[in-house]
């Protein structure tokens, strides 16, 4: 059981701090206090003395220290200045998640009890928590540091439960709840100013697709930095969703242990209506952290259609980009089929004028150089001759042009078109021979 009139304090930290909280831990032993494995083994000190212990609570990553000074004579003033004097050079309160005092008597008036919270006076200001058997009240004059003032009509089981074990774990998980919630809003806060942002860009984007002359369109370049500028943006809101849900999860679950551990505790006497109104900051933070959900959702779908309509322009552009193109290729395939068809007919000239003339010249030439031969054959003969000779010569000259260019092709043509030409050149020399040397 516990002395008539108690002060508390916990130093509340993370498990991982351990080491910063050893000279505290050293200091008490040295002062004479008495470390209990737990604080079920807290008993009354001897009546007319004094009581002086400690141990620690464990929850999750937090851990607890408890010191605990207690007997029927002592005076609040001088026990916190004792606590003060304790800290002093072996802790410093930044590096605590949390600091809570409880002064605790079943004898002193309320008035009397409550006089020592700094920057304290009168009987208002604190926040009271109900009790089934009792007063207490909970105040916060100092930054990361709480005061309980609690009156328990009577010392029994439960009220020693409640200042030794289960106010502790309460305050540490509404620390916790604090930490989690400010660094939610925190988090909120910069996600709402960049969701803003994107939500401009995005809005300009989308209103110069709008309002700008279509008749005019926009280079295919320029349209794919849009296409980026959105995906990042895309991005960006996607990872803020995650960002979002993780804080959900993590405030919703801090807050429902909360309200259990609350909830459950045997010594308050709470109505759902005082447990709504603890937890309203925290719920409120939920809302919003719901709604900035709701609101990056919906901006990272509109992101999407954004991305798909200037991805569709860019498809509309490129179609007609290629209608365009394949309208001038088809122009130029026909100006080039009329200049073919110019040039076959060209090349088909040329290549009559120079039968003609060739036909002319060598049937010139075969008169003047054999006129005896060339009189004694008869004229069918002649022409058929001159005929040949002419085509296969203006036919040779041509396929052998090509070939001379680089067309392999052409060999084959050369030399269908070369042998015959050569035999019938042979057989015109031979019959001139023939018939001069017989008209002779």
């Amino acid at each position: 059981m516990l002395a008539s009139t108690s002060v508390l304090r916990y130093y509340i930290y993370l498990s991982d701090d351990e080491s910063k909280i050893k000279p505290m831990l050293e200091a008490l032993g040295s002062l004479g206090f008495q470390y209990l494995r737990s604080p079920d083994l807290l008993r009354e000190p001897v009546p007319g003395g004094k009581g002086q212990v400690f141990f620690e609570l464990q929850q999750d990553k937090s851990r607890i220290l408890i010191v605990h000074i207690s007997g029927a004579q002592i005076l609040i003033s001088e026990a916190l200045d004792e606590l003060a004097q304790m800290e002093s050079g072996c802790l410093a309160a930044e590096e605590l998640l949390g600091q809570v005092t409880v002064l605790l008597s079943s004898e002193l008036p309320w008035i009397e009890l409550i006089k020592d919270i700094p920057h304290h006076s009168g009987n208002q200001g604190g926040e009271p928590l109900p009790m089934q058997a009792g007063q207490m009240s909970r105040y916060t004059p100092l930054p990361h540091h709480i005061f309980y003032a609690c009156r328990p009509d009577h010392y029994n089981q439960t009220a020693t439960r409640l200042a030794t074990y289960g106010l502790p774990l309460i305050e540490a998980r509404y620390i916790e709840l604090q930490m989690i919630s400010k660094l939610m809003r925190e988090r909120s806060r910069i996600i709402t100013r960049e969701l803003n942002d994107l939500e401009r860009k995005h809005s300009q984007i989308m209103h110069s697709h709008l309002v700008k002359d279509q008749n005019g369109l926009k280079q295919v370049e320029e349209l794919e930095e849009q296409v980026q500028s959105l995906s990042a943006a895309y991005g960006m809101t996607a990872a803020n969703i995650s960002l979002v849900n993780d804080g959900r999860l993590r405030l919703e679950d801090s807050l429902i242990k909360f309200q259990s551990r609350l909830g459950r505790e045997p010594a308050l006497k709470l109505e759902q209506y005082q447990l709504d109104n603890i937890v309203q900051p925290f719920t409120k933070t939920l809302k919003q952290m719901n709604n900035l959900h709701e609101m990056l959702v919906a901006s990272r779908d509109s992101h999407q259609a954004g991305i798909d309509v200037v991805r569709s322009r860019i498809d509309i552009m490129n179609s007609r980009s290629n209608i365009a193109t394949q309208e001038k290729i088809r122009q130029l395939m026909e100006l080039n089929t009329s200049i073919q068809k110019q040039g076959l007919a060209f090349q088909f000239a040329a290549g009559l004028i120079e039968f003609v003339l060739l036909a002319y010249y060598s049937h010139s030439l075969w008169k003047n150089l054999a006129h005896a031969a060339y009189m004694a054959i008869p004229p069918s003969v002649q022409f058929v001759a001159v005929i040949l000779f002419s085509g296969l010569t203006t036919y040779l000259t041509h396929v052998l042009a090509e070939y001379l260019q680089g067309d392999q092709h052409q060999k084959k043509k050369v030399i269908i078109a070369g042998i015959p030409l050569f035999l019938l050149f042979l057989l015109i020399l031979i019959g001139t021979v023939f018939f001069s040397s017989g008209a002779h």
